[in-house]
């Protein structure tokens, strides 16, 4: 057996299991999505449906990478996904950037005592080095202010990770239009309240075609969290050098 898959079996087997270990990681992991944001739309399955998808995620890199021991998060946060990484995974090189203080001095608690690599800062100011074999990213590239900026970071993150970069939950320029009239029907005074807040949307070519000229391979995911409003007008993007 592959050791990502003992280590899995081991330690993950049902995150949401009642009681135990597993309860209190899923009950943490509960709280600092909330602390990210997610902590609209809920309903019963909700937070149980990021979990398999973080789940579904790593499947999609361990086939590719059978093993891989250090992760980096663009847009970290609360330190969510690198605090399942640490609890379920057990890496310990880990780090995170992210321009929110208060986020990131959550994710400082969350690891408080152990040696991780967090910084308060924009994503344009990545530092290439050290790398790590996996540089993620979730739900950052719909806030960087235009295109430009959101494929320069990714070319920052590209040079940073020695084996794959992923970025989750990409807004897809084709389907804006869409996106845009569920998201003023769901919420009263839209435009007014997200004045100044424009979401950033990308099409699929932009990540195909950095690929392409990299010579690395480039997936495109269609995610499957049924119950977040989002689902319908994102993907993902899975670059292995």
């Amino acid at each position: 057996m592959n050791d990502w898959k003992r280590i899995w079996n081991q330690r993950a087997q049902d995150v949401c299991a009642i009681g135990g270990q597993n309860q209190n990681v899923f009950d943490m992991f509960c709280k600092l999505k909330a602390a990210d944001g997610y902590d609209t739309h809920i309903q019963e399955g909700y937070y149980e449906g990021f979990y398999e998808e973080w789940k579904r995620m790593n499947e999609k890199i361990h086939k590719k990478i059978p093993v891989f021991e250090s992760v980096y998060e663009v847009g970290c946060g609360s330190g969510v996904n690198l605090y399942l990484y640490h609890e379920l995974m057990g890496i310990d090189k880990l780090g995170g950037i992210d321009y929110s203080l208060p986020l990131i001095s959550i994710a400082g608690q969350v690891f408080q005592g152990k040696d991780i690599d967090l910084e308060n800062g924009e994503a344009a100011c990545l530092e290439i080095f050290p790398q790590y074999d996996i540089v993620l990213s979730e739900a950052a590239f719909i806030y960087f202010p235009d295109v430009h900026y959101g494929m320069e970071v990714l070319a920052r993150m590209y040079e940073k990770a020695k084996k794959a970069v992923v970025i989750k939950e990409v807004f897809d320029l084709a389907k804006k239009e869409a996106c845009m009239k569920v998201r003023r029907g769901s919420v009263e005074n839209y435009d007014e309240k997200y004045k100044n807040l424009d979401k950033t949307f990308y099409a699929k070519e932009m990540f195909l075609k950095f690929a392409e000229d990299r010579g690395c391979e480039c997936m495109i995911v269609e995610p499957e969290l049924t119950f977040y409003w989002n689902n319908d007008y994102v993907f993902d993007a899975y670059l292995y050098k």
